[in-house]
């Protein structure tokens, strides 16, 4: 029986498009290594369209090779972003919400 493993990777305080790059190569990494991807955005007290739309197209992505996101513990405001965007539900954030 082989064991899934899991990376957490921690999205700061602030997301916005200068920073969606590094953190979609970590993304990328990640899934390639077939790990369970644990997004941790507790912390979010400001993001940008382009991060979530970025979160999302990564999210996405991630689902179709069966490796769901885990979003540890969503702040409000990184909440209420995808909401404004519609993309909370297509995200799947209100069900893996702590």
């Amino acid at each position: 029986m082989s064991e899934e493993k899991t990376v957490v990777i921690d999205c700061g305080d602030s997301l916005n498009i200068s920073g969606v790059g590094d953190l979609y190569a970590k993304l990328l990494t990640a899934l390639a290594e077939g790990l369970v991807i644990t997004l941790n955005v507790s912390k979010i007290e400001r993001i940008d369209a382009a991060a979530l739309q970025m979160l999302y197209a990564f999210s996405k992505e991630a689902a179709e090779h069966g490796n769901p996101i885990d979003w540890s513990d969503a702040s409000d405001a990184f909440c209420r972003g995808a909401q404004l965007l519609g993309l909370a539900p297509k995200m799947n954030i209100e069900d893996n919400k702590a």
